[in-house]
This record gives C-alpha cells, sequence and structure tokens, in this order.
C-alpha cells in the first residue's frame, strides 16, 4: 500500500514531566482542538477510517481517581469529568468522520485501543483492507493528548518515562509515492506486562537498511531491541519527542518520511503494554 498524504503534530514544549504540543489548552477537549489543525479531509472513493484510540480503561474496572490526585500531582492537573460521551473514543471518532466532506463514503471504521502500539495496528489493518478491495483508501487517525492518567500510570510503576502530545493523520490507498509493506502484528505473554523481549520482537522483523524501533530507553526495552537493531543503523525518536502512547508509532513514521537523514528501506516497530508487537516497513 502506498501512502497518499499525512500531517502530524510534535510536541515542542517541555514541561518537565511532559511535553505538549505548543497551543493546546489543557482543560478544553483535545479532540476538537486537533481537528482544527488538519486540513478539510474530502473522501472520494470507498474508505475506512481507523482511529487510534492510545491506551483504553475498562469501564468494567474504572474508579474514581480523585483520591490520589495529590499523590500524583505533576503538571497535568485531574480533571473533573463533565459530559462523559465527550470522554468515550467511538464519539471522537465520530466527531472526525463528521467533519470530513463526503463522508458517506466511510463504509468502514474501527477504534483501537492497542496501548502503546495502537496506531502501528491500525497500519497492519490498513494493509489487510486495501489488500481485500473491501475499501480504496484507509484513514488513520492518532491523538494524544497526556493526562493526568498518563503520567500516573509511570509513576505508579516507577518506570522513567516522559510522555507526550501527538496528532497524526495518514491516508493510505494503493497509489502513491511513499509506499508502506510487510505490516505485522504478534502477540507473545510475559509476566510483566510493561515487559518486551527478544524474541517478541523478533517476531515482527523484516528485512531493511535501518530501523525505527520502538525506542522507550528504559533498560529492559534495549536489551529486548538489541538484536532488532544488531548490524544495521538505527533513529530513535522518543529522546526528541516523548512517548506519545498510542500515538507514537504513526507520529514517527511520519518523522522518519520527512528526515532526510534517513533513506531506503526502514523497518518502523512498535510495542505495547500487555504483549503486542507490530511493524511495517517504509520504502523511501
Amino acid at each position: 500500500m502506498y501512502i497518499i498524504d499525512y500531517f502530524y503534530k510534535k510536541p515542542t514544549v517541555d514541561k518537565g514531566d511532559h511535553l505538549e504540543i505548543e497551543g493546546i489548552n489543557r482543560e478544553d477537549y483535545a479532540t476538537s482542538q486537533y481537528k482544527e489543525m488538519v486540513n478539510p479531509i474530502v473522501l472520494t472513493k470507498p474508505t475506512a477510517v481507523l482511529y487510534a484510540g492510545g491506551v483504553g480503561i475498562s469501564q468494567s474496572e474504572s474508579r474514581d481517581v480523585t483520591k490520589v490526585a495529590d499523590r500524583y500531582a505533576g503538571t497535568v492537573p485531574y480533571q473533573e469529568s463533565k459530559m462523559l460521551i465527550k470522554e468515550i473514543s467511538a464519539f471522537n471518532m465520530h466527531r472526525w468522520i463528521g467533519d470530513m466532506a463526503n463522508n458517506e463514503n466511510v463504509v468502514y471504521a474501527n477504534v483501537n485501543h492497542n496501548s502503546c502500539s495502537s496506531s502501528m495496528y491500525c497500519v497492519y489493518e490498513a494493509e489487510r483492507l486495501l489488500n481485500s478491495g473491501e475499501v480504496d483508501e484507509v484513514i488513520v487517525i492518532a491523538e494524544e493528548r497526556t493526562s493526568f492518567n498518563t503520567i500516573r500510570i509511570f509513576k505508579e510503576h516507577f518506570i522513567p518515562l516522559i510522555v507526550s502530545d501527538a496528532l497524526a493523520v495518514v491516508r493510505f490507498g494503493r497509489e502513491g509515492t511513499i509506499e508502506v509493506t510487510d505490516s505485522k502484528w504478534k502477540y507473545q505473554w510475559n509476566r510483566n506486562p510493561f515487559g518486551t523481549t527478544k524474541s517478541g520482537y523478533a517476531m515482527v522483523d523484516s528485512e531493511a537498511d535501518t530501523v525505527k524501533p520502538h525506542g522507550t530507553g528504559t533498560n529492559n526495552n534495549n536489551e529486548a531491541e538489541e538484536d532488532l537493531v544488531a548490524g544495521r543503523s538505527s533513529v530513535y525518536y522518543k529522546p526528541e519527542i516523548g512517548h506519545s502512547q498510542g500515538a507514537s508509532a504513526l507520529l514517527e513514521i511520519c518523522m522518519t518520511i520527512d528526515d532526510s537523514n534517513i533513506s531506503g528501506d526502514v523497518l518502523c516497530v512498535a510495542s505495547g503494554l500487555g504483549g503486542f508487537y507490530g511493524s511495517c516497513v517504509l520504502h523511501k
């Protein structure tokens, strides 16, 4: 499949415990602000829309977090709930589609919550939808705005990560100038839900000149990615832009396209809480 068009916003403002996209209001809802950054999307063919929702919280297990708001206080305050529907991913996907011209051409849609690998799964799903002939184009939308809980989860588990905002919108089709192939998606159970392994990454390896690893910089992930990057050049973006959770894979694919220091075939890799591993090969 090919990338027809893409747009992204990466964080540029360092707040200490997270990185922000400049100008994003932390109190207003994020989706409405992100949609204003993107030029109107006009649909002309049968299209799938895939929304990368990042880390999902089970409604069966969700709890009131006000009692821990002070314990994990940081630069992002705990926000009190207003209209619940505005917090539901399906509603936010619906809003994105609602702003698309000729949105009657959307014949397939899906929301993904495969944690930090969410948008990589969307790339995997996009390739299969296009290969099946079910649609002619796929639009993947990945948005992430650092919340109180985003910072909280890594504090609770003593994981030294700087998290961040991100927005990426990519339109895929069967023709274009930037080819993406060999998308893979695998699962490997681990006693540590945050853990990654060499064998897990080996399942989504492909031949390429350069590797863009998941690259969180933690000791566990550095060791797990050793074989993946061995003998090949590699590029890491999270030291610059932080970890934007479910949007990170799509954002970093876009950054790889624009990186003038990279050419040839690039293996882009992602992993996620729970045991998810995914990849694709970007041809530059």
